[in-house]
C-alpha cells in the first residue's frame, strides 16, 4: 500500500472521476486509475463502482473510506510535528463558511493565519450549514462557520460566535417601519423573505412559524442574505433573519420579533482531534467572537 495510492482514492471521490481526479494530483488519468486498481486488488475489495457516469463508492469503499481519510491524516501529523517543532505550521486547512458571511474578523483570521504560515495550504468553500457540517463530518473540511437555531449540529465540537434574536426586515416606508417590536403572531399571512432550508436564519424561522396558527411557508426563497435586502428594501416582503445577518444593511428597517426563545446562532464546528492548523485557527476564531461579544454588550 502506497500513500499516493490513498490520496488518489479520497481525489476520485471528492471529485467523482478518475479524470477529475487525475487534474487534481496532476497525474494522468491512466495513471490514477491504475493505481486505484492496485491498491484495490491489495485490499480485496471494490472502492468504487465504475458503472454510472459518476464514479461513486461501493459499500465496502464507504465503510474503508474514515479509515483512508484517517491514515492520510496520521501521515499529515508526523509531518505536522515535525514542522511544529521547527516553528513553522504545515500541512492543509479547509475552512468553510455559509454563503455571504460578512463578518470581517473571520476574514481577517485566515488572512493572518495565511501570512504566518506561508507553507500552508489553505482553501475556503461557501455551502449551506447543513451541507458544510456534513462536509466536516466526512472529514472533507477542517473548520467550518455554520448557523444553527437550537443546538450545534450532532457529532461535532462546536462554539458560539453570534447569539442573535430575529427581526423583520422592511422598506423604511411599510406600515411596521415605526414599530419598536412585531408580535410572532403578525407574521402569519404576509409575504416573507426567507433563506433556504439548511442556514439557521431558516431553522430559527421554522421554529417560529411551527407555532402560529395561520403560518405559510415563505413566499420568497432566496440563497444568499443580499437577496433578503434587496427584495424587503422594494417592499416586496418581510424578510425574517438574525439581527446580525443584516447588521450592516443599508435602505431598510430591522424591528425585532417579540420572541425571545428562538434566536439563531452562528459558529465554529470541527470534528474532534482538530489538526494542528485547525487548532491554530480555531484559537484566532475565538479571540475574535470574544472581542466581537464584548463590543455587542458595549464593553
Amino acid at each position: 500500500m502506497e500513500l499516493h495510492q490513498l490520496r488518489y482514492v479520497l481525489a476520485v471521490v471528492e471529485t467523482g472521476s478518475f479524470t477529475a481526479a487525475a487534474e487534481v494530483v496532476h497525474v494522468s488519468q491512466s495513471g490514477v486509475s491504475t493505481q486505484v486498481q492496485k491498491l484495490e486488488r491489495e485490499l480485496g475489495v471494490a472502492l468504487f463502482d465504475r458503472s454510472g457516469r459518476r464514479v461513486t463508492l461501493t459499500d465496502d469503499g464507504q465503510r474503508l473510506l474514515p479509515v483512508l481519510r484517517a491514515a492520510l491524516e496520521a501521515i499529515g501529523e508526523i509531518s505536522a510535528t515535525a514542522a511544529d517543532l521547527r516553528g513553522l505550521l504545515l500541512g492543509s486547512l479547509r475552512v468553510g463558511t455559509v454563503f455571504g458571511l460578512t463578518w470581517p474578523a473571520f476574514y481577517d483570521a485566515l488572512a493572518e493565519i495565511g501570512a504566518a504560515h506561508p507553507g500552508l495550504d489553505l482553501r475556503l468553500r461557501e455551502d449551506t450549514s447543513s451541507r458544510l457540517a456534513q462536509a466536516v463530518r466526512r472529514g472533507e473540511l477542517d473548520v467550518a462557520l455554520v448557523a444553527w437555531a437550537e443546538q450545534p449540529p450532532d457529532g461535532l465540537e462546536a462554539f458560539a460566535i453570534f447569539d442573535d434574536p430575529l427581526v423583520a426586515v422592511i422598506s423604511p416606508d411599510h406600515p411596521w417601519a415605526a414599530r419598536r417590536r412585531i408580535r410572532p403572531a403578525e407574521l402569519a399571512g404576509m409575504d416573507l423573505i426567507a433563506l433556504p432550508e439548511g442556514t439557521g436564519d431558516r431553522a430559527a424561522l421554522n421554529a417560529l412559524l411551527a407555532g402560529l396558527h395561520g403560518a405559510t411557508a415563505p413566499r420568497w426563497e432566496v440563497s444568499t442574505p443580499a437577496v433578503v435586502q434587496k427584495l424587503a428594501v422594494r417592499g416586496l416582503g418581510v424578510g425574517v433573519v438574525s439581527a446580525a445577518t443584516c447588521r450592516r444593511w443599508d435602505d431598510i428597517r430591522a424591528v425585532p420579533i417579540d420572541a425571545p426563545s428562538v434566536r439563531s446562532r452562528l459558529g465554529a464546528v470541527w470534528r474532534p482531534g482538530p489538526t494542528r492548523a485547525a487548532r491554530a485557527l480555531l484559537a484566532l476564531l475565538r479571540d475574535r467572537s470574544a472581542l466581537a461579544g464584548a463590543r455587542r454588550d458595549g464593553s
